[in-house]
């Protein structure tokens, strides 16, 4: 049954799903129709707000291209290749990959947001190249289905964000929510531990295609560029500017820079940023590379399919200022409030969030928009003001499994087109919605 509704899923992804940017358009649209008919805005209005908006994620986009070219590097240094291929000599078959794929990249997700995209996709392109037999498009799939509890994990924006002292909601919320209400909450560590480790991956084990009725398409590794490993140089050889590019102390003595800086930084009281998290690869990556030349290798690696990024992110910037300057959002979040009771708030807190992040898909940005409405109104209905944080948080990550817009980082890595996954994971969504909705409604 699970394997006929996948097919029907992906059949109608594969027809009628256009291309991310194709999407982001249709987004825009969708938002300026919508803002026309339920604000007071004129399309002269929106229009200037849309094109003065699409350079707002200008630094955004940049931060999520560095974290592609040093994610890349980091991912193919030696060091985290032997942790790679550990989980991968676990896979005897395609549907021990299918569940190695999904199960390791909700681990690293659950550690760090960004470092579950990158290994996600690198699990799915070594995992494609050691088990034969594996249908690609299932195992990006479940490479990109770890991302779907990011939120719940170390460097889940909105609980890291209520628990820093001076954050733009402390006087609303009257002071600060420790992780232990939210990322360590009994509720919270239960649902990503079912939906990371267990739910999802046995789910897509499930889906994997039949191959007397389905085609399955194996990839060509060639598609992946040159993977190989370093080699031994004879340094006698070697021009001067050669040898330099080869000077492992190079790396060392930058590495050990950006330890310290990293090391008073948090010292310091710091937080993990994004910039931070950038940082940590780029040092990392370096350390953990033996030359300058094959670090520099691998970031070029890293870095030759970012173009749809910066084609797609000011789309989403110019949906994002429009949406936040009409007050669109604030629309939306208000009307789910008004038909919540204080049994309802978190479950209506969650749907909402997940409507919204289709049109801010940026945690932070979201939960500036949302975060004062709904911690409000909480306050209102005497709510658990953590459950209904997390509410927001949940929703954020719930409709990535729909929305292609976090998912261009690990398809540019995988060398695929978001419609060729996103029939498996539509039904990724639904499961996790129902575990998300019991779970931030009867959990303790």
């Amino acid at each position: 049954m699970l394997k006929k509704i996948a097919r029907f899923f992906v059949g109608v992804t594969e027809k009628y799903m256009p291309d991310p940017y194709l999407f982001a358009v249709i987004l825009t649209a969708i938002v300026f129709i919508v803002s026309l008919v339920f604000t007071d805005a004129t399309p002269f209005n929106l229009i200037s707000i849309w094109g003065n908006g699409l350079w707002g994620l200008l630094a955004f986009t940049m931060q999520m291209c560095t974290i592609i070219v040093f994610g890349t590097a980091f991912a193919k240094t030696p060091a985290i290749e032997k942790v790679l291929d550990w989980f991968c000599n676990k896979a005897k078959k395609p549907t021990h990959a299918y569940f190695m794929a999904s199960f390791v990249a909700g681990l690293f997700s659950l550690l760090c947001w960004s470092t579950g995209l990158i290994v996600g996709a690198f699990m799915a392109r070594e995992l494609s190249k050691r088990v034969k037999g594996c249908h690609y498009p299932l195992l990006v799939a479940a490479g990109y289905s770890g991302f779907l509890t990011f939120q719940q994990g170390l460097t889940g924006s909105v609980s890291l964000l209520i628990a820093t002292p001076g954050n733009f909601m402390e006087d609303i919320i009257g002071g600060l929510i420790p992780v232990s209400q939210t990322m360590l909450a009994p509720y919270n560590l239960i649902v990503a531990g079912l939906l990371a480790f267990i739910l999802v991956p046995l789910l897509l084990t499930r889906l994997a295609p039949d191959s007397s009725v389905d085609e399955i398409v194996e990839v060509d590794p060639s598609i992946f560029g040159d993977d190989s490993k370093s080699v031994n140089l004879d340094k006698s050889q070697l021009t001067p500017g050669e040898k330099i590019e080869n000077a492992r102390i190079i790396n060392i003595v930058v590495g050990i820079v950006g330890i310290i800086f990293l090391s008073r930084h948090f010292v310091g009281g710091g937080s993990l940023t994004i910039n931070i998290t950038n940082m940590l690869f780029f040092i990392l990556a370096i350390l953990l590379t033996d030359t300058p030349r094959r670090f520099i290798d691998n970031c070029i690696e890293g870095g030759k399919s970012l173009g749809p990024l910066a084609m797609q992110f000011p789309l989403y910037a110019g949906i994002m200022a429009m949406m936040i300057q009409t007050g669109l959002a604030t629309k939306i979040a208000n009307g789910f409030v008004s038909i919540s009771t204080t049994t309802t708030f978190p479950l209506w807190t969650f749907i909402s969030a997940g409507i919204t992040n289709f049109f801010i898909p940026s945690g932070g940005s979201q939960w500036s928009v949302q975060g004062p409405i709904m911690i409000e109104a909480a306050k209102m209905m005497d709510a658990d003001l953590a459950r209904t944080a997390m509410a927001v948080a949940w929703g954020d990550q719930w409709t990535n499994m729909l929305q292609p817009f976090w998912a261009l980082p690990l398809l540019a890595i995988a060398n695929l087109r978001a419609r060729d996954i996103m029939g498996y994971l539509v039904l990724v969504f639904i499961l996790s919605g129902i575990v998300f909705g019991l779970g931030i409604m009867f959990l303790p």
